[in-house]
C-alpha cells in the first residue's frame, strides 16, 4: 500500500467519523463620524509605547489592548493635503454616502488615515471603528491563507497538482461527489491549483436570492443545498449550472465561487475542522483577531433583499451546506453532508482587523518573529497564476487579485476584492495597506472605477 493510497483511505475514514455519506479617526476627510477615545476604551497607543525591539517587525497588539499604532502622515514622508483630499473624495462619493462605508490606510505599520461614513440611504445606524461588514469576495483571499496552511500541514497528502475530484470514490478528496454518477468526465481533470486559480471550468453566476425555480436533475432526490448544487445535482431554471464544466480544467479562466467551495469541503475532510476555526487556530488568532471569527457562525445569509447590505453587529463567518443555509439559493433543508465554512463570502469583520490580514500579505506570511503562512506560498498566491504553457493572460493568482496595470499605482499592487468594494490594497514597494469597506458598488461618474481613483489618489500623496 503506498503512502498516496492510505491517505486517500484515511481520508474516507475521516470523512465518515465526521458523519458524512461515504465519507480616531484622523482629522483627514469630510463626511464621517468620529469615534471617541472613550469608545476605543483608552488612548491610541503612542509610538514610543508602540515600538518594537530593534531588528524586529512590529506588529499591533489586539485592538483590546490598543490596537495599531498611529502616526501624522508628515511625520512619515507623506503629502497630508493630497492623502486628506483622497479621504474626502472616498467619503464624498455616493458609493460611501449612500449605505456607509470604512477607510484604513496603514503605512510603515502606523495608521496614517481612518475614516467612517454613516449612510443616508441604509446600513449601520453609526459606522464606526467597530462595525462588522461582509467582506464578500475578499473572503476568498482569507480562504486562500488558509490554502497554504493547510497545504504544508498536509503536504504528505495533498499539493497543488492533486486531483480534486479524482478517478474514483477511494482516489478522491471529495469522495461525496461519488455518491452519484459523476455529472462530467471532465471534472475528473480538476486539479487543487485549478480551483484556486478560478480554471476549474465551474459557471460564475452566484444565485444567492434563489432566483428562478429549483430543478433537481433526474435520478436526485435529495436537498437543495449547498454541496449538492455545486455537484451540478440541482440547478435554478434560467441560470448557468454546474452539471458540466464550461472548459477543460486549467485552459482559460472564469470567476467562480464553485470549485472553492469543493476545495473547503476537501480541506475539512482532510483536516477534520471547517475551514473558519482551522484558520482561525494557526492565523487569525495569532495576528489579534476578534475570536468571534472562530466561533460566530451564520446559517441565514444577509441577503435581505437586492441591496445586498453587508454589515453585522458581530464578527463571523457564514456556514453552508446542510439545515439553516440559503448560501447560492439553498433552501434551508437538511443535508448528509453537514456544514462548512463558505469561503467564497461571508467573512465579517471590521476594517482594522481585516488591516492585520493585509498586514500579514504584506510581510509574505510573517507575523512579528512567527512565520505563520510560508512566504513561498504568499510569493506563489499573490502573483498570476501560470498555465501549464507558461502563459498568464488572467490578473488573477490563488485566490488574489494581481492589479498591476493602474494607472499611477505600483505595478506590485495586489489585492483582495469583494462585492460592495469590499477590498484590501497591499502594495509592498510603499509598505502600505488600505482596507476599505461598503455597502455600495457605484462608479463614480465618467464609469472610472471607484476604488482604482481612491488608491491613485492615496498613492499620490507619497512624495
Amino acid at each position: 500500500m503506498t503512502p498516496h493510497d492510505l491517505s486517500r483511505r484515511e481520508l474516507i475514514r475521516l470523512a465518515g467519523a465526521a458523519g458524512l455519506s461515504a465519507v480616531g479617526l484622523s482629522t483627514l476627510g469630510g463626511c464621517r463620524d468620529q469615534v471617541g477615545r472613550e469608545e476605543r476604551g483608552g488612548d491610541p497607543p503612542t509610538d514610543a509605547a508602540a515600538q518594537s525591539p530593534p531588528g524586529s517587525m512590529y506588529v499591533p497588539p489586539p485592538e483590546s489592548e490598543g490596537g495599531w499604532r498611529r502616526a501624522e502622515p508628515g511625520d512619515l514622508g507623506l503629502d497630508p493635503t493630497r492623502l486628506a483630499d483622497a479621504v474626502a473624495y472616498h467619503d464624498g462619493e455616493r458609493a460611501s454616502t449612500s449605505h456607509g462605508a470604512a477607510l484604513l490606510v496603514i503605512h510603515q505599520g502606523h495608521v496614517v488615515a481612518e475614516s467612517y461614513v454613516t449612510g443616508t440611504e441604509g446600513g449601520p445606524e453609526r459606522w464606526t471603528e467597530t462595525t462588522c461588514n461582509d467582506m464578500k469576495s475578499s473572503t476568498k483571499s482569507v480562504f486562500g491563507t488558509a490554502v497554504g496552511v493547510f497545504l504544508d500541514e498536509f503536504s504528505d497528502q495533498v499539493d497543488l497538482e492533486t486531483p480534486l475530484v479524482g478517478m474514483s470514490r477511494e482516489d478522491s478528496l471529495i469522495p461525496q461527489i461519488w455518491d452519484r454518477e459523476l455529472t462530467d468526465e471532465t471534472k475528473t481533470r480538476i486539479l487543487v491549483k485549478h480551483a484556486i486559480s478560478m480554471t476549474s471550468g465551474h459557471e460564475t453566476r452566484e444565485p444567492w436570492l434563489a432566483p428562478s425555480e429549483r430543478i433537481r436533475y433526474r435520478g436526485f432526490e435529495g436537498p437543495f443545498q449547498m454541496y449538492e448544487y455545486c455537484f451540478g445535482w440541482w440547478r435554478f431554471a434560467d441560470v448557468p449550472d454546474h452539471h458540466t464544466l464550461k472548459f477543460e480544467p486549467g485552459t482559460d479562466y472564469t470567476y467562480s465561487n464553485y470549485g472553492l467551495e469543493q476545495l473547503a469541503l476537501a480541506m475539512r475532510n482532510v483536516s477534520g475542522e471547517r475551514v473558519g476555526p482551522y484558520i482561525y487556530d494557526r492565523v487569525l488568532g495569532p495576528i489579534g483577531m476578534d475570536r468571534g471569527l472562530r466561533d460566530n457562525e451564520y446559517g441565514d445569509m444577509p441577503y435581505f433583499d437586492r441591496r445586498e447590505l453587508n454589515f453585522a453587529k458581530v464578527p463571523g463567518w457564514g456556514i453552508g451546506g446542510s439545515t439553516g443555509c440559503d448560501a447560492y439559493g439553498a433552501d434551508m433543508s437538511e443535508s448528509p453532508y453537514g456544514t462548512n465554512s463558505i469561503v467564497g463570502s461571508t467573512f465579517r469583520c471590521t476594517a482594522r482587523d481585516f488591516a492585520r490580514l493585509a498586514y500579514l500579505w504584506l510581510h509574505r506570511g510573517r507575523w512579528g518573529d512567527r512565520q505563520l503562512v510560508s512566504e513561498s506560498w504568499m510569493d506563489l498566491a499573490m502573483r498570476r497564476y501560470e498555465r501549464d504553457d507558461g502563459s498568464t493572460p488572467s490578473p488573477y493568482g490563488y485566490t488574489f487579485w494581481i492589479m498591476d496595470e493602474i494607472e499611477g499605482v505600483p505595478s506590485d499592487l495586489v489585492m483582495s476584492r469583494g462585492h460592495n468594494l469590499n477590498h484590501s490594497f497591499v502594495i509592498p514597494s510603499l509598505d502600505l495597506v488600505v482596507v476599505r469597506q461598503g455597502n455600495d458598488n457605484r462608479r463614480m461618474d465618467g464609469d472610472v472605477p471607484f476604488a482604482d481613483e481612491v488608491i491613485r489618489r492615496i498613492v499620490a500623496s507619497f512624495v
